[in-house]
């Protein structure tokens, strides 16, 4: 985390094998590794999980491991990657909710940026697509029903005298 610029760097995937428990590895290709820009409001949580961390730190004193990452581990310790996954699959089922992975928060985070108009090279970047093309590939069914959208917003201001 880069509290004075607002960014958080990806770099490495956490792993996990029942043979290797759990483990780094560098991203797939050099454009995944990337600096993403948070808003002020994401930044004020992180600092408060950071401060957080460093209390939990002196608690835990010689048994805390530093490793660096955002979320951890009641010790410091690398989260094991399925974590997440396990504990959205009990959130879903105690509030009769359907399952989603963490995943798809990488597609709801692309299908709301190109509904409000963000551009695919933007887009394309922050989620660390080595070329555009992934992007929109992946993306196209969003990217046409964002464009209908758009001549849709189009024709109100224009043909039907709706002023945004």
């Amino acid at each position: 985390m880069d509290f004075k610029n607002k960014t958080i760097r990806i770099e490495k995937s956490l792993l996990y094998s029942p043979k290797l428990g759990t483990y780094e590895e560098t991203t797939k290709t050099t454009t995944s590794n990337r600096a993403i820009k948070l808003p002020d409001e994401i930044m004020r949580s992180l600092h408060e999980l950071r401060r957080w961390h460093l209390e939990q730190k002196v608690l835990f004193g010689s048994a805390w491991t530093d490793s660096g990452y955002l979320f951890i581990g009641e010790k410091g310790q690398p989260l094991n990657p399925d974590s997440v996954n396990t504990w959205l699959k009990k959130f879903a089922k105690r509030h009769d909710l359907p399952h989603i992975n963490p995943h798809a928060f990488r597609h709801t985070m692309a299908s709301v940026l190109f509904f409000n108009g963000v551009d695919s090279v933007s887009i394309s970047n922050r989620l660390g697509h080595a070329k555009i093309s992934t992007t929109t590939d992946i993306y196209s069914h969003i990217m046409r029903e964002a464009d209908e959208r758009a001549s849709e917003c189009i024709a109100d201001v224009l043909l039907r005298g709706n002023v945004v």
